[in-house]
């Protein structure tokens, strides 16, 4: 069945012209066909409040939208110091943590299974030692396929966005002056991590950050504005052969 919004039948090009965009989703054509209604909906929306351009749809489109939602609720000082403080953590800078490690990696036909246990018993190992520094070391030496081995796994000072995810959290979790007690895993292999001293850093200042939070929080705003808007006008709109996204 065709689909006909206010009156006016989409054409193959309609749907071809947004094929390209939607190519990696995982339904392209139902993704580019709901792209398609909601151009239509959006220009025809543009044209009764005599919204023009003369450059492409989505300059229009863009025109449209920051017509209408140019009164968007904007973020007060007060919702923007309580989403400061309610993240914290989020805005300390410069903490560090001087780590080793020792890493048994994963290669293309490693056994997994192997090498999972492998590190496992290692770390079992250092968890009982009583002299956790030369056990360490010595490990570090013999097994570690990391180049810092040679160095008994000592990597020296990290901070926040110096590693991967996993290895991060992991090091800036865990107290200064332990081992990690449960291996970390990364996409280079499995990790025993101890965590020597740490640095705390400090927490920017609400005064200093204020600016970057309203700006995000209006950009959210915007988008959920956004989001109602054209769902508003999908719903005042005459649409036929299309319900809830699905042709009919």
């Amino acid at each position: 069945m065709a689909i006909i919004v206010n009156g006016v039948e989409l054409a193959d090009a309609d749907l071809e012209r947004e094929m390209p965009v939607h190519a990696d989703t995982p339904d392209s054509h139902q993704a580019a066909l709901t792209a398609a209604v909601l151009r239509r909906v959006l220009l025809d929306e543009a044209a009764q409040l005599h919204i023009t351009s003369d450059q492409s749809d989505e300059t229009l489109i863009e025109a449209l939208l920051d017509h209408q939602l140019s009164e968007a609720a904007a973020p007060t000082h007060e919702e923007c110091e309580r989403h400061y403080l309610a993240d914290l953590e989020r805005w300390r800078v410069n903490e560090r943590a001087r780590v080793s490690h020792i890493l048994f990696q994963v290669t293309e036909k490693v056994d997994l299974t192997a090498l999972r246990q492998r590190a496992q018993q290692t770390l079992d190992e250092l968890l009982r030692t009583d002299n956790l520094e030369l056990r360490f070391v010595h490990l570090a030496r013999t097994l570690s396929n990391c180049p810092s081995g040679v160095d008994g796994g000592a990597l020296g000072e990290i901070g926040r966005g110096d590693t991967v995810a996993a290895f991060e959290r992991a090091v800036f979790a865990a107290p200064a002056g332990t081992l990690c007690p449960v291996l970390v895993e990364t996409e280079f292999g499995f990790h025993i991590v101890r965590v020597h001293e740490k640095s705390p850093g400090t927490v920017l200042p609400f005064e200093q950050v204020e600016l970057r939070i309203r700006v995000a929080m209006s950009q959210a705003l915007r988008d959920l504005a956004e989001r109602r808007y054209v769902m508003e006008a999908v719903a005042r709109a005459n649409i036929q052969g299309w319900k809830d996204g699905v042709a009919t």
